[in-house]
């Protein structure tokens, strides 16, 4: 056999070699420019209707429903008798707090005094009318007597106005003798009472009496200006305390300011022209429980979950973009074209965006867009579920 030379071995490996590496090449260019058209397929995906799983959590303390204060008032007299102690139970209409004033009980006795005076007059002039001396002329007594009447009756009409005066003047100086008498607006348990407050003008701001009715109780507390978004009047709400972490109450959203607290507010407007100025504004909320109270008590601090129960248009998270402060989400039609379409976003989760107005039940969307779409652009897409 005859021998190769070595020059032309080396040839032959090295164009060998060319061919293989040039076949890899072309098989690797072929699998790089597949992949590159599978990956230009945007993805499509019909909208759900339904809510999300998120929710908000905020903190609050238990108050009463219901409950009084009954203050120190110097100008309803001098403080006679505080009539009720801790732990009482007390009705509707109870006597609390009675003040002694001399000057509203005689004006309220001058005034039945008055009254009194003006009703025997006139039952005197009803009884015994006036004396009509009688001359034996018909004619001239009928026209004395009825001259009589006349008279009679235009006393009788201005004792009347005098007494309607009076009765007013009574049920005046009758509702300011009741004044001094402070009584319970409804049922509850006394849980303060103090009798030795100051009597000068600074005294007016003092508990006397202070009445709670805890069968009736609700939680309140202050959310940020995101939460006032973000929540609604009638939410349902879940209710945690740690005294009792095993125990879980339910209520419902009752009331939301659109207020901030006055102090608060005053400090956000100071605050304005600042970085940041307002971001710890706080507006009131108030939850009512629709469980049994059972072992809360009034002053525990809660911890609140409000759950979602909006429902709405789902879309996939990924699928909205911004731009200029304003969301959109690429829709597809028919036809296979893209649409850009602004929505409004509601709640979210971690992989569901609530859309409340902008696309349809029937709608269909793109969920992985990217900046090189254009209205009216035909894609390639597969639909996912």
């Amino acid at each position: 056999m005859k021998k190769m030379k070595k020059w032309q071995l080396f040839t032959l490996i090295g164009v060998a070699t060319v061919v293989v590496i040039g076949a890899a090449s072309m098989l690797l260019t072929g699998n790089k420019s597949s992949q590159a058209k599978t990956d230009s397929k945007f993805k499509v995906e019909a909208v759900q209707e339904g809510s999300v799983a998120s929710s908000v959590l905020l903190s609050g303390n238990v108050s009463a429903n219901k409950e009084q204060y009954v203050y120190y008032d110097s100008t309803k007299g001098d403080l006679d008798n505080v009539s009720v102690n801790v732990g009482d139970q007390v009705t509707a209409g109870q006597a609390l707090v009675q003040y002694k004033n001399a000057e509203a009980q005689s004006a309220y006795d001058t005034a039945v005094r008055a009254l009194n005076k003006v009703d025997r007059q006139i039952y005197n002039l009803k009884t015994y009318g006036t004396t009509v001396e009688v001359t034996g002329d018909e004619a001239t007594d009928q026209q004395t007597s009825n001259s009589a009447q006349r008279s009679v009756d235009d006393q009788l009409k201005d004792l009347q106005d005098s007494r309607a005066d009076a009765a007013d003047n009574v049920n005046k100086a009758k509702a300011a003798l009741d004044a001094t008498t402070v009584t319970s607006n409804g049922e509850g348990t006394v849980v303060e009472v103090n009798r030795d407050v100051s009597k000068s003008t600074t005294g007016s701001s003092q508990t006397l009496v202070h009445i709670v009715n805890n069968g009736n109780l609700q939680v309140k507390g202050e959310l940020s200006e995101y939460n006032l978004a973000n929540l609604s009047v009638g939410q349902e709400v879940s209710i945690t305390s740690k005294v009792y972490p095993d125990k879980t109450w339910t209520g419902k959203i009752s009331y939301i300011s659109n207020y901030p607290k006055e102090s608060q507010a005053a400090a956000a407007a100071a605050s304005s022209g600042t970085s940041g100025g307002g971001s710890s504004v706080k507006y009131p909320f108030t939850i009512d429980l629709t469980s049994e109270v059972g072992e809360l008590k009034q002053g525990f601090s809660v911890n609140i979950e409000v759950k979602n129960n909006t429902q709405g248009i789902l879309v996939p998270v990924s699928s909205v973009v911004e731009d200029k402060d304003k969301n959109y989400v690429w829709t597809l039609d028919k036809n296979g074209s893209a649409k850009k379409v602004e929505v409004t976003l509601g709640s979210a989760d971690a992989e569901k965006q609530v859309i409340s107005a902008g696309l349809t039940k029937d709608s269909k969307v793109i969920s992985n867009p990217n900046s090189s779409l254009k209205d009216g652009q035909e894609v390639e897409y597969e639909e996912t579920h």
